[in-house]
């Protein structure tokens, strides 16, 4: 009767696990405190890199235990910085799993409802954001992306593709012109700015130990009050526009869809 009754008691345990919310956290590496220089700390073999992906990686499983500690039961994490070149699974958080691959297609890797809530870590705000550290949407050759004619960086992207899904955007780390893009999408969205803006090529970024704390404060507010969170949604037909700066030498290119995933569609199936 005991071992029946001990068998019941983790049976009904998994089953609540199996029922908390699913998370996908979306990683970048420009909008990571201490990062500020393209020539030294964005791709592999530059000077500094291998500090930028320790840094990031530090955030990240900051915002995995967080997740899993509020009652997440699965945390996927998106290597989306550079074709997915930034982490390494042996250093991520043990309970969470790795996504990776190059290129990304159109869906972002989501289906309806597959996940419960995105997060984004180390992310920057779109090209041409006020105060924002190595700002950009897609490539510094890139002026101006809209969907629908309201300007929208890759954090734009990303919601109104999980909008299309019917899952909300709950949490952002990064730089604080990138939390002040995403509260205009979400205005309930949890934010940790790591760092800011202090001069034209300089930047002034919290302690590692103190940006990982406000992280995981963060992460755990979203999780706990996800269900207040509503995807931010576009209404079709879309039209997806880039502008390109007058050194790229590069026309405007538009394309459209009955909803923002066709537009999508469009775009990246002509890459």
């Amino acid at each position: 009767m005991r071992l029946r009754f001990v068998s019941c008691l983790l049976a009904f345990a998994a089953c609540a696990l199996a029922q908390g919310p699913k998370i996908l956290i979306v990683t970048d590496m420009e909008g990571v405190g201490g990062v500020n220089n393209a020539e030294e700390q964005l791709l592999p073999g530059q000077r500094r890199f291998e500090e930028s992906r320790r840094i990031l990686t530090g955030e990240i499983n900051a915002a995995v235990i967080a997740a899993k500690a509020a009652g997440a039961s699965t945390v996927v994490v998106w290597d989306g910085h550079d074709g997915s070149r930034a982490l390494a699974l042996d250093e991520i958080d043990s309970r969470a799993s790795l996504l990776q691959g190059r290129p990304t297609p159109a869906n972002y890797y989501l289906s309806e409802k597959l996940y419960d809530g995105v997060m984004f870590i180390g992310q920057h705000a779109m090209a041409g954001a006020k105060g924002g550290v190595l700002a950009h949407s897609q490539s510094f050759n890139v002026e101006r992306i809209t969907l629908n004619g309201k300007p929208v960086g890759e954090i734009g992207q990303m919601a109104a593709v999980a909008g299309h899904f019917h899952i909300p955007v709950i949490m952002l780390a990064g730089d604080q012109a990138a939390c002040d893009e995403i509260m205009e999408l979400q205005p309930k969205a949890e934010t940790a700015a790591v760092k800011q803006l202090a001069g034209k090529n300089s930047t002034l970024s919290l302690p590692h130990a103190v940006a990982k704390e406000m992280i995981r404060a963060a992460v755990t507010r979203a999780v706990k009050n996800l269900k207040t969170y509503k995807p931010w949604t576009i209404d079709g037909p879309v039209e997806l526009k880039f502008e390109f700066k007058p050194e790229a030498n590069r026309p405007t290119v538009s394309y459209r869809g009955a909803t923002v995933l066709a537009a999508f569609e469009q775009w990246l199936g002509k890459l």
